[in-house]
């Protein structure tokens, strides 16, 4: 039996550790959308690759795959290249709110602290 604790705990620190870097790529995203990040086009991408990899039901490999050609190549500019990267994250966002629906990832912080 905590040995299915255990589980049940590493997977629900997972969720929120998926939840924030998606939050993170997100305020990152925004940065560099406003020219002000220090992430180019390429760390973003493989930082939505990694949430990607978080949110295994959320996102099509192949589509991935077709983003991140994108993003590597020279056939499109910057701008082109971060709102790619954002369509991507909006996806999974957009998948996660089906699944689960939208909450704010320091409430169960705050919630812990009222406790």
């Amino acid at each position: 039996m905590t040995g299915r604790k255990n589980t049940e705990r590493a997977t629900g620190e997972a969720s929120l550790k998926a939840q924030r870097e998606l939050a993170a790529l997100n305020d990152a995203l925004t940065l560099a959308e406003r020219g002000l990040g220090r992430q180019g086009p390429a760390a973003l991408m493989e930082r939505l690759l990694r949430v990607a990899a978080m949110h295994p039901k959320s996102v099509d490999d192949t589509l991935m795959w077709q983003v991140t050609d994108l993003v590597a190549g020279s056939e499109v500019g910057e701008g082109v290249k971060l709102t790619l990267i954002r369509m991507g994250w909006a996806s999974i966002v957009q998948a996660q709110y089906k699944q689960q629906g939208l909450r704010l990832v320091v409430e169960r912080a705050a919630e812990r602290v009222a406790a």
